[in-house]
């Protein structure tokens, strides 16, 4: 998936999901809607998400490893099944809504990224790209490095 767009939230806590991100989904009455590592949401269709919690939860004693843990309990353990209505709007419940400060009338940025859909507040999103901004030669030159 890929693609950058912009969206205001609605006053019922539902955004839209732009056609072109809706195509890439394919089958968007089975996707899954979870918390991200930073301030941010990811959608993934169901079988994306269940491909993530395996790779997770089911290796040798995963239950006992301290990162399969953290991950399970703030990633997997939050998801919750969603869909798209039929004017493809994705309903975001309130819990997720704080967990990434999407309050209701307020700008948000929808990615396409490999194989999920990421939702962050534009606020959010424009003070991480200042960010990374100064980053992305050096992270570009570190993964070249790793690759050779």
């Amino acid at each position: 998936m890929n693609g950058e767009y912009r969206n205001t939230i609605d006053e019922k806590g539902r955004l839209m999901i732009p056609p072109r991100l809706r195509e890439q989904l394919g089958n968007v009455s089975e996707l899954m809607l979870t918390k991200s590592t930073d301030n941010s949401l990811w959608l993934f269709t169901k079988a994306d998400f269940q491909e993530l919690d395996a790779a997770v939860n089911y290796g040798p004693l995963a239950m006992f490893n301290k990162h399969s843990r953290v991950l399970d309990l703030t990633v997997i353990a939050p998801a919750r099944d969603a869909e798209l209505d039929k004017t493809g709007r994705l309903s975001i419940p309130q819990v997720l809504r704080e967990y990434a400060g999407l309050e209701p009338k307020t700008e948000c940025v929808i990615l396409g990224s490999r194989n999920h859909v990421e939702i962050i507040s534009a606020a959010a999103y424009d003070r991480l790209m200042e960010e990374y901004r100064t980053q992305v030669g050096e992270a570009g030159n570190a993964l070249s490095e790793q690759r050779m």
